[in-house]
């Protein structure tokens, strides 16, 4: 099993793996050394090879000598050292409660280590499972292998194209689509770097964004056409390069049932090309807990990194007002169409700059919020603190991707005078080591 990337001078250690590490890999400890191990599970005894210098060292696995309790056997058969070693998932062979332990774990020690904080003084919750652990993703990203004519991911830690027959983590229809789509893009002599897709199971349809290495000319659009013409169930593409405006064919703009099985609950409108989540039924949950912190109600809320609207439809229907800031571009052109009629005013900018807009603006005797929440990318709101601070809002929710921003930005909104008042995370990403948390921020507004 050993990989011959490790380097000539390897030895093999046997060790105890204690936990399952936040980078995805198993974490155990031999010789006063922390050593991580690829498709390891808590409680497993393993003989790993791993460099021969190093306090802290990425191994591989050599031989499972004993199971652990958290151990299962993963339902792909491309998953795991004997397999393709597919680098879509992480955790397959890991339980789903060993999972959650893992993404809880990795939303403390971020807390503890980079925020200064204590979880449990902070409101900790413990953290909610996605209502499937398996064929929850309605939306993927995908190479092109066209040696095979399929959409497949890379093999771990390399750019060796795995064909996955069947992947397990992709819902029934985007499955389909996955399949189909492959061979029609070699088909129509399109050569996409990357194909993004996305499935509606309220349309029953999905579309693609091809990215394309040269902005698409007249002869790419008619091999789109032909390409979507020879595929009934893609409803439309997206065909972009770097740096050039997206093309697009057909109809690509899909609608979703905001929360899966309940139209009456809304629709949304996403497209291939712009950031949405790609679990539907976990995001009804992180909608859900967002808006039970936030308590938005009559209340007059400002939304950061609105996107196309994935919280500002829900919030529109309970709040008193809604002000909605995204940057320029498709995201907020489709929230804007979303949500023509529900009085949300938006605004096109830079969250930070046009929040301390809106502050001094309140400040001259401007219109007040008394609630913010927002969703930003990977990378956080650094600076966001004191903007919060100087708007005057009472709760503030704040929606992370990534334990370490959030660490870090709640710290920063601590110092402007906030209080972390809960903290909950919850799984989008099973087989993965992703983790999405919300936090709430609380203060006195006698200022």
């Amino acid at each position: 099993m050993a990989s011959s990337k490790l380097p000539e001078t390897s030895l093999r250690l046997e060790l105890d793996i204690d936990a399952l590490a936040s980078g995805g890999e198993g974490v155990g400890r031999a010789g006063g050394r922390t050593v991580f191990v690829p498709f390891t599970a808590p409680g497993d005894r393993v003989v790993a090879e791993v460099p021969e210098a190093g306090a802290v060292v990425h191994g591989e696995l050599v031989e499972l000598r004993s199971p652990g309790a958290s151990r299962r056997a993963p339902a792909c058969r491309h998953f795991g050292p004997e397999g393709d070693r597919c680098g879509g998932c992480e955790w397959q062979h890991a339980g789903e409660a060993a999972q959650l332990a893992a993404k809880a774990a990795s939303v403390r020690e971020a807390l503890r280590k980079i925020g200064r904080l204590d979880a449990d003084a902070c409101g900790w919750r413990p953290p909610i499972p996605s209502p499937r652990p398996l064929r929850y993703r309605s939306r993927a990203r995908f190479h092109l292998d066209r040696r095979s004519g399929r959409l497949v991911f890379f093999e771990r830690r390399s750019h060796r194209p795995v064909p996955v027959a069947d992947c397990h983590l992709l819902t029934e229809g985007l499955e389909g689509l996955r399949r189909v789509l492959g061979p029609a893009i070699v088909a129509a002599q399109l050569s996409p770097g990357e194909v993004a897709l996305e499935w509606s199971d309220h349309s029953q349809r999905g579309a693609a964004h091809l990215m394309l290495a040269s902005a698409p000319g007249k002869e790419q659009r008619s091999r789109a056409e032909a390409l979507l013409e020879s595929v009934p169930s893609l409803a439309g593409l997206v065909l972009s390069a770097q740096g050039t405006p997206a093309t697009l064919v057909g109809s690509p703009a899909l609608r979703h049932e905001r929360v899966p099985g309940r139209p009456a609950a809304g629709l949304a409108t996403s497209r291939p090309d712009i950031f949405q989540q790609a679990n539907r039924a976990a995001n009804a949950l992180l909608v859900e807990v967002a808006l039970e912190l936030l308590q938005p109600d009559g209340e007059r809320v400002l939304e950061l990194f609105c996107g196309s609207g994935n919280f500002t439809g829900p919030l529109a229907a309970r709040a008193a007002s809604v002000a909605a800031v995204e940057v320029q571009g498709p995201a907020l052109e489709l929230a804007r169409a979303d949500l023509a009629g529900t009085g949300t005013r938006f605004y096109a900018g830079d969250a930070l700059k046009l929040a301390l807009a809106l502050a001094r603006e309140r400040q001259a005797g401007g219109g007040r919020f008394t609630r913010a929440l927002l969703d930003p990318p990977r990378d956080g709101a650094k600076g966001i603190g004191p903007a919060l601070s100087e708007l005057g809002v009472a709760r503030v929710v704040y929606v992370s991707c990534d334990p370490a921003t959030l660490a870090r930005d709640l710290r920063g909104c601590i110092e402007a005078g906030f209080t972390v008042s809960a903290i909950q995370p919850l799984d989008l990403f099973p087989q993965t080591h992703h983790v999405e948390t919300v936090a709430l921020l609380t203060r006195s507004t006698n200022r």
